[in-house]
């Protein structure tokens, strides 16, 4: 019989996530500061998918099934979380477009981290 879906898991995973963004937009800005490497929306993408992938990844393969659930749940909540974020610290409306792009990344790698997690931990 499979196990039920665990909400605290799923918290645990989005709170993951989470710290790996805010490590990874540390670390790249200080890239930017000591570099001529120039801002860009594709490194901001690019961390918001390393940070799903790994916490969907970690949490699925630490449950052992139902990835693609917490994938989904990952991706949705640090999608959610982030643009809460972006409210309270940016005054302005950000563009529908970097918000479509930003979902996306985060749905696709939740679930690629989840079911990728959940097949590896039954192996």
């Amino acid at each position: 019989m499979s196990k039920s879906f665990e909400v605290s898991l799923a918290a645990k995973g989005i709170l993951i996530a989470i710290i790996i963004s805010l490590v990874l937009t540390f670390l790249l800005s200080l890239i930017y500061y000591f570099t001529s490497v120039q801002e860009s929306m594709i490194y901001s993408l690019l961390t918001t998918g390393i940070s799903v992938l790994a916490a969907s990844f970690y949490i699925s393969s630490r449950s052992g099934s139902k990835g693609l659930f917490y994938g989904l749940t990952i991706g949705i909540g640090f999608f959610i979380l982030s643009i809460i974020i972006f409210y309270i610290f940016y005054i302005g409306n950000p563009s529908w477009l970097i918000l479509l792009q930003k979902l996306l990344v985060s749905v696709l790698t939740g679930m690629i981290g989840g079911i990728t997690g959940a097949i590896l931990k039954s192996n």
